[in-house]
C-alpha cells in the first residue's frame, strides 16, 4: 500500500506544483504591470517637470512650432516617453523614441504606439495626462509621460524585487501546506485500504471473523461496510456448513448404528431375526432412503438443475385432493397456476407433515387458498405451541430444527422446509412463516397466477 500512497502523493504534488507555478507566473506578471502603472500614476513631479518647459515654449512662441526639440530635451532628462496631443486627441509631437511609430491617443487617456524596434510589438498604457494651458488659461493640449523602462529604474527594481521575494515566500508556504495536506489526505485514503488488505490476509490465514473499522460515509466506508457484511455472511455460512456436516453425520449414524447392532446380534446368536426385528430394520433402511432422497432433491434444486413439468391446474382443487383427510381446506375458486403437480404435492406433504408433527392432538390443521394480488397464496395453519420469533428466519435452512434433542418422534431430519423453500422459489414464488408462541404457526407460500392463455 506504500506504493499507492506515494503514487497519490506524487500525483497531488505534481498537480499542486503545476497549479502554483502557473499562478505564480500569472501573479508576477500582473504584479509587475500594476507596479509599473502605479509608478507612472504616482509620479506627478516628473510630469510637472516635463509640462513646465512645454508651457514656457507655448507662451514664448504662441504655438507648437519647434516643440520637438523641447520634448526631446525633457524626455532625455526625465527618461520618459513623451506624447503631446491636442484636446481632441490629435498627436502634435512625440519624443525621439516614438518617432517612426504610429501613436494614437484615445478619449479615455489610453496611449498606444506600434513600434518597429526589436521586432514589431504593441505598446499601450493608460496614464493621467497634464493639461497645457495657453496664456489665457485655456487648456489647449495634453502631455503624456510614460517611463522608458520601469524595470530598469532603480526604484522600480527595488519594488519588483521586494514583491518577488514576498511571492516566493508565499508560494513556498503554499507548497509546504499543500504537501502536508496531501500527506494527510493520502494517509486517510490508504489507511482503510490497508486495513482491508490485512483483513483479507487474516481471512486467508484462518481468521474468518476479521473485520475492519468503518468511519465516515464515503465510498471507502461503504466498501468497508460491504466487506464486514460479507465476512458476517461467510461466517454464518461456514457455521451452517459445519452444522450441516454434523447433522448429516448424526442422521446417518443413528440408523446405521441400529442396523449394525441388530445384524451383529444376529451373527453372534444373541437375537433371532423374527418378524418384529426385521420390520424394525426395514424402517431404519426406509429412513436412510428418505434422508438420501431428500438430500438429493435439495442438492438438485439448489443447483438449479431440477426440471419442472408445469401444467395448468386449479390450485384450490389440487390442494384439496392432495390434503385429503389430513387437513381442513378452504379454497377460493378459479385460482389457476402453472405448476408441477409432483413438486406441488411434495410441498404440501412437507408442510402438512410439519404441521401434524408439531400441532396439538385433536386440533385439525387448516389450509387456506386465496388470491393475493397477482399471486395465489396458500397458508398451512396449525394450533401447536408455535415457533419462537428468533427461529423464524432460520427454520428454512438445511437441518435446522427448533428443538435440539433431535428425537425422530418429534422431528425429521430438518430438510423438509428447506426443500419447500427451493421448490417454491423454482415456481417463482416465496415462502415464509408466522407464529405466536402458544397459539400455533402459519406457513404461507405464493405462486404466480397463470396468464389467461395457457
Amino acid at each position: 500500500m506504500t506504493r499507492l500512497r506515494w503514487k497519490l502523493l506524487a500525483a497531488m504534488v505534481a498537480l499542486v506544483a503545476v497549479t502554483v507555478g502557473i499562478t505564480a507566473l500569472f501573479t508576477r506578471r500582473v504584479t509587475h504591470d500594476q507596479v509599473r502603472r502605479l509608478l507612472i500614476v504616482h509620479n506627478p513631479s516628473a510630469l510637472d517637470e516635463i509640462a513646465r518647459p512645454l508651457e514656457n515654449h507655448l507662451r514664448t512662441t504662441g504655438g507648437w512650432r519647434g516643440v520637438a526639440s523641447v520634448i526631446a530635451r525633457v524626455a532625455a532628462a526625465s527618461r520618459h516617453r513623451v506624447v503631446l496631443a491636442s484636446m481632441t486627441g490629435d498627436v502634435i509631437a512625440v519624443s525621439d523614441d516614438l518617432r517612426g511609430a504610429r501613436v494614437a491617443v484615445t478619449a479615455d487617456d489610453q496611449v498606444t504606439a506600434t513600434l518597429d524596434r526589436d521586432g514589431r510589438r504593441q505598446f499601450g498604457a493608460r496614464v493621467r495626462p497634464r493639461v497645457i494651458d495657453d496664456p489665457a488659461g485655456r487648456g489647449v493640449a495634453r502631455v503624456f509621460a510614460i517611463p522608458l523602462d520601469d524595470l530598469d529604474d532603480p526604484v522600480a527594481q527595488r519594488e519588483i524585487a521586494a514583491i518577488d521575494r514576498r511571492l516566493i515566500a508565499i508560494f513556498a508556504v503554499a507548497m509546504a501546506v499543500a504537501l502536508v495536506l496531501t500527506l494527510v489526505v493520502s494517509r486517510r485514503i490508504t489507511r482503510p485500504i490497508e486495513q482491508l488488505t490485512r483483513a483479507v490476509r487474516d481471512i486467508g490465514g484462518g481468521n474468518a471473523a476479521a473485520h475492519v473499522e468503518v468511519s465516515g460515509r464515503d465510498e471507502i466506508a461503504r466498501l468497508a461496510s460491504a466487506f464486514n457484511a460479507m465476512v458476517d455472511a461467510r461466517t454464518a455460512q461456514e457455521a451452517l456448513r459445519r452444522r450441516m456436516v454434523g447433522d448429516v453425520a448424526h442422521e446417518l449414524r443413528t440408523p446405521l448404528t441400529n442396523l449394525r447392532c441388530e445384524l451383529e446380534a444376529f451373527q453372534d446368536g444373541l437375537a433371532v431375526p423374527d418378524a418384529d426385528r426385521v420390520a424394525s430394520l426395514h424402517e431404519e433402511v426406509l429412513h436412510l432412503q428418505r434422508l438420501v432422497e431428500d438430500l438429493q432433491d435439495l442438492a438438485i434444486a439448489e443447483a438449479g438443475a431440477l426440471q419442472l413439468q408445469r401444467e395448468r391446474v386449479d390450485l384450490g382443487a389440487a390442494i384439496t385432493r392432495i390434503a385429503g383427510l389430513q387437513a381442513e381446506v378452504t379454497a377460493a375458486s378459479g385460482l389457476a397456476v402453472d405448476a408441477d403437480l409432483v413438486r406441488l404435492r411434495q410441498i404440501i406433504h412437507n408442510l402438512l407433515a410439519n404441521a401434524l408433527r408439531y400441532g396439538t392432538a385433536g386440533e385439525p390443521v387448516r389450509i387456506v387458498v386465496e388470491r393475493a394480488g397477482t399471486d395465489a397464496a396458500v397458508s398451512v395453519i396449525d394450533r401447536g405451541p408455535g415457533i419462537p420469533a428468533h427461529h423464524l428466519d432460520l427454520i428454512f435452512e438445511r437441518f435446522y430444527r427448533v428443538d435440539d434433542d433431535r428425537g425422530r418422534e418429534r422431528g425429521g431430519a430438518g430438510l423438509g422446509l428447506a426443500i419447500v423453500r427451493r421448490l417454491v422459489e423454482l415456481h417463482g414464488g416465496r415462502v415464509w412463516a408466522q407464529s405466536v408462541e402458544g397459539a400455533g404457526a402459519t406457513f404461507t407460500f405464493t405462486l404466480p397466477l397463470a396468464a389467461t392463455e395457457p
